[in-house]
């Protein structure tokens, strides 16, 4: 089928007509090793067909795939009238087979990393496009990013240029906005921190996601401007509209590139003293394969930003390494534990037993767990059980504007 497959999209590089464009995305089904060790030979052929139709139920009549082996799908999206559709096209995919499989025990769910080639002006090949596609998704797996675009012959800058011309806009007129999501102490009740989410603006175009938002800003060089816009955006909430309310510890989100800056700790904290925010009552949550970017670095990095005050916690804990560097190595407070394991573990024995040796691991390190993703009563009595310290999720609140978030908060100290 690889060679059909080459064979195809070389005859559509020939036939194209410019402005028209053509893209290869190849799909990496991250921890499809997993399945194989946790399901029989049907499951796993099960779990492929299903990934395999989620991928088809977004294809157009001239687009078509091929899966060269158990982990990989290779998918032609032609007759593009833009390169940003490209990006749309990853982005949905990425939602989509991250979804939970049905009607599997235990409940199975893969981490995609997709690399896409642009069709550019200059000539070019199946072949090439292959092997960009393939350095594409090297590269978004190497920079934590969820999926990354190259385009053969020609320049990146020609990619994409609907989103980071909307992203640049959106940067110069101030108009992309943050979402909060609180995190609830499960021993006392209380509201013990809330994390800003950025969001595009209410007028950008359907299926924009917040991943295509960063990842294009990492792409495109303005992942400083927009931690910048984040952080001082965050803090002047926190201290107006959020004041007065019982929230607890401001989170942030830290990109890789932003963790490898020299000046991170001096912005972060010069920002802190502009709007009068002690360090120590924001925390800073970065990925867990961001860590292993650089490791000496990061320890070097987070070690300063601690010494200053700042908390900090490993987001998305379980879907990386999982090594166990971090937690003697690297000052840490707080262990989330990602939303695919916690949003079904009510169904699944192996989620569940994941989760709980999460939570026994962190409290063996004298960390804090945060298991992300909660959205019923039953999962939260789950965790409740487990000794899980806090729950961020559906179950208590949607990620909302400031404004909201502080009459949410007053309800609930209410309410406790």
């Amino acid at each position: 089928m690889p060679k059909e497959f080459v064979r195809r999209l070389d005859a559509n590089i020939e036939q194209r007509s410019p402005p028209a464009t053509i893209a290869l995305l190849v799909v990496s089904l991250a921890r499809s090793d997993r399945l194989e060790a946790i399901l029989d030979e049907a499951g796993s052929a099960a779990v492929r067909e299903e990934l395999l139709r989620r991928v088809r139920s977004v294809l157009r009549e001239s687009d078509y795939l091929a899966m060269p082996s158990s982990d990989e799908v290779w998918v032609a999206l032609t007759q593009l009238s833009s390169p940003t559709i490209a990006d749309l096209a990853a982005s949905n995919l990425i939602r989509l087979l991250e979804r939970p499989i049905p009607d599997c025990d235990p409940v199975v769910t893969v981490r995609p990393v997709i690399g896409v080639a642009l069709c550019g002006q200059t000539r070019t090949t199946a072949t090439r496009m292959l092997k960009a596609a393939l350095g594409a998704q090297q590269e978004a797996r190497a920079a934590s990013r969820r999926y990354s675009v190259v385009a053969t012959g020609t320049e990146i800058g020609e990619m994409s240029r609907t989103v980071m011309a909307a992203l640049q806009s959106a940067l110069a007129q101030n108009r992309l906005s943050l979402a909060y999501q609180p995190k609830v102490d499960l021993h006392t009740g209380q509201v013990a921190g809330i994390e800003a989410l950025v969001r595009w603006p209410a007028d950008a175009r359907s299926g924009w996601t917040p991943t295509l938002l960063v990842d294009t800003a990492e792409r495109y060089g303005m992942i400083g401007e927009l931690t910048r816009f984040v952080v001082h955006t965050a803090l002047r909430e926190y201290v107006t509209v959020l004041a007065g309310a019982r929230i607890g510890i401001l989170w942030v989100n830290l990109s890789a590139s932003m963790l490898n800056e020299p000046g991170l700790p001096a912005l972060l904290q010069q920002a802190a003293n502009v709007w009068g925010v002690p360090c120590d009552q924001i925390g800073l949550e970065v990925t867990e394969s961001t860590l292993l970017n650089d490791a000496e670095l990061s320890i070097k990095t987070l070690h300063a930003l601690a010494k200053l005050g700042f908390s900090l916690a490993i987001d998305d804990f379980g879907t990386g390494y999982s090594s166990l560097l971090y937690l003697r190595r690297f000052p840490l407070v707080e262990l989330k534990i990602d939303k695919l394991f916690v949003e079904h573990m009510a169904s699944s024995v192996v989620d569940a037993q994941i989760v709980r040796a999460v939570i026994d691991l962190a409290h063996n390190f004298k960390l804090k767990v945060v298991a992300e993703g909660a959205e019923d009563e039953a999962t939260l009595a789950i965790l409740r059980q487990m000794g899980c310290d806090q729950v961020q999720g559906y179950v208590y609140s949607k990620p909302v504007p400031a404004a909201t978030l502080a009459e949410w908060a007053s309800q609930w100290a209410r309410s406790t």
